[in-house]
Formats: C-alpha cells, sequence, structure tokens
C-alpha cells in the first residue's frame, strides 16, 4: 500500500434525491464535476453526507460505480463501505473493488460500540477477507466509540489500512495520529474548520463536506493555510460561517439546504431525516446573509 499517496480536499459527496425520493444520477454527476473543477483531489461516494444509511444495498453499489465510471480517472474514488453488520460491511467493500474504487472509507461497526478489543478484530476481519485499501474513520460523534491514537497504530499494521480519516475534533489527537503513524498512514481530518492546525501538524488531506458549496474558498483555505498571510483569517470566516449554517438542523439536511439557498439544489433528505422547519431554514439565510456567503454560490 506503500503506493497510496491521498491527499488534499476529498468531498463526500451528497446524494440528491428527486421528488418521488429517487436517486437523481444526473444531478450527481454534475456535483462531481464542480467537485473536480473546483479542486477536489479526490471524491467520496456514499459516506455520511451521502447519507448512505438511508440507501439500499443495491443504490449504494451503483452510486459506487457511477462515481468511478463519471471521474473517469480524473481524481481517487472512496466508497463509504460503513455498516452495523459484518457481512454488510464486506458485501459493500466487495461492491467497492468490483466498482474500481480507490479504497473504502469505514467506521468501527454502528451502534454495537465495540471495545478496543473488538475494535482491533472488526478491522481485522475486514482487512484478510477483501482488497480493499482502508480508509479508517473515527467519528466518536456517530460510532459512540474513539478509534484512539493507539489503536490507529495497532491496526496500522494490518496490509489494507492505508489513511485515517479522525473526526474527533480534537488537534492533539490529530498531532498524535501524524506523530505516530504520519510515515505509515495518510492521516485526514474530518471538519474544513481544522485545516490550518491540521496542516501545521502535518495531515495529509481533509475530508470536506463545505467544498461541494463553496468549492474555490475551501481550496484557497488549503492551499493558503500555512502561508500566515492575513487573508486565511478571512477565508476562515466564512468556513466557520459555513459550518454554523450545517448546526442549524440535522448536518446532512442542513448541508442540503445551505446548497439549495445558494443554488445548488440536491433535494431533501431520506428518512429518518426530515427537511429542515422554517425557522431552521431562516437561520441559516441569516447566516447566509451576515457574512455574505452569496458570493460563494457561483464558485
Amino acid at each position: 500500500m506503500a503506493n497510496v499517496n491521498w491527499g488534499g480536499i476529498f468531498p463526500v459527496l451528497v446524494t440528491p434525491f428527486g421528488a418521488d425520493g429517487s436517486i437523481n444520477e444526473t444531478r450527481y454527476k454534475a456535483l462531481i464535476n464542480d467537485a473536480i473543477a473546483n479542486g477536489a483531489q479526490g471524491v467520496v461516494a456514499a459516506g455520511s453526507t451521502g447519507e448512505f444509511y438511508a440507501l439500499t444495498k443495491d443504490e449504494r453499489a451503483r452510486l459506487y460505480k457511477l462515481t468511478v465510471d463519471h471521474v473517469a480517472g480524473r481524481v481517487p474514488v472512496l466508497a463509504g463501505v460503513a455498516d452495523l453488520r459484518v457481512e454488510d460491511v464486506l458485501e459493500a467493500c466487495q461492491s467497492a473493488v468490483a466498482a474500481g474504487c480507490a479504497g473504502g472509507m469505514i467506521l468501527p461497526p454502528i451502534y454495537a460500540m465495540p471495545s478496543p478489543r473488538e475494535i482491533v478484530a472488526f478491522f481485522e476481519h475486514i482487512s484478510r477477507n477483501s482488497s480493499l485499501p482502508l480508509m479508517l474513520y473515527n467519528s466518536p460523534r456517530r460510532a459512540g466509540v474513539d478509534i484512539t491514537p493507539a489503536l490507529v497504530e495497532q491496526l496500522s499494521a494490518l496490509p489494507t489500512v492505508v489513511a485515517i480519516k479522525d473526526s474527533s475534533g480534537v488537534i492533539t489527537q490529530v498531532t498524535e495520529l501524524v506523530q505516530r503513524v504520519g510515515n505509515k498512514l495518510r492521516v485526514f481530518v474530518g471538519y474544513e474548520t481544522m485545516i490550518v492546525p491540521a496542516r501545521a501538524v502535518g495531515a495529509h488531506g481533509v475530508i470536506a463536506m463545505a467544498h461541494q458549496i463553496a468549492g474555490p474558498l475551501i481550496r484557497d483555505y488549503w492551499d493558503k493555510a500555512l502561508t500566515g498571510d492575513k487573508v486565511v483569517e478571512d477565508l476562515g470566516r466564512d468556513v466557520f460561517a459555513f459550518y454554523r449554517c450545517f448546526q442549524s438542523g440535522a448536518y446532512y439536511a442542513a448541508i442540503k439546504e445551505t446548497m439549495s439557498q445558494l443554488g445548488r439544489d440536491a433535494g431533501g433528505p431520506r428518512l429518518p431525516l426530515l427537511p429542515l422547519a422554517d425557522e431552521q431554514k431562516a437561520a441559516i439565510a441569516k447566516i447566509i446573509a451576515d457574512a455574505g456567503l452569496v458570493r460563494w454560490a457561483k464558485g
């Protein structure tokens, strides 16, 4: 796996749904084109922002193949392969390999809240039974468990583990990851708000959410993060404003609503999430207006 050189901005694509609830493939392809045109160095299909939990197995497999085919080698494609049952994870890995994905992004078993020993056993089982290169996905808030730097170091010995996405939001944890495994794994953070400190400590990339709404902003922020230029401060204000928009409701519904208000309609979320209430939509509109985010609408 020494040839894996993933780095930079990897947006997790939303899954656009039409009025009838089906996946709008035309809109999805447009999102891929926009992401790559705006500097994405990889994309993630059917990740958390893509509402993987609300997709059927066939839909996930279809999204993997559609993404790989439409990207056509321009950037690496990672597949969100997280699930609860080990057998379902392996089935998703198999679909990702068949589609030609460069790798898969994988949470510990959701809901089960495994112990450290069980986390290791889970990833060992996946690595033994699938050739798909894996990006470990640490999201304590979503999975209920923390893949600590010490655990990541242990897991880095597995032949298919090549990267880690850390969404702990804790820069000391990211720093320790870089120090422990940065010479073996590609270290990504899960929030664009962490780009500056993460790059400062040597992280390789960001698994992005705001990039598909404001690509030029995120690319500029990434490129200038280490310059110390005053413009980084100004860009950072807008990055944080977008994340305040996302906190105006359930993250994945709020991302779609923010996209809609800035002319990048991706439809609403699927159950169990609902479209935002009027007061939540108004809160996003106020943030957009106060921060002047409309200037990124055509980016």
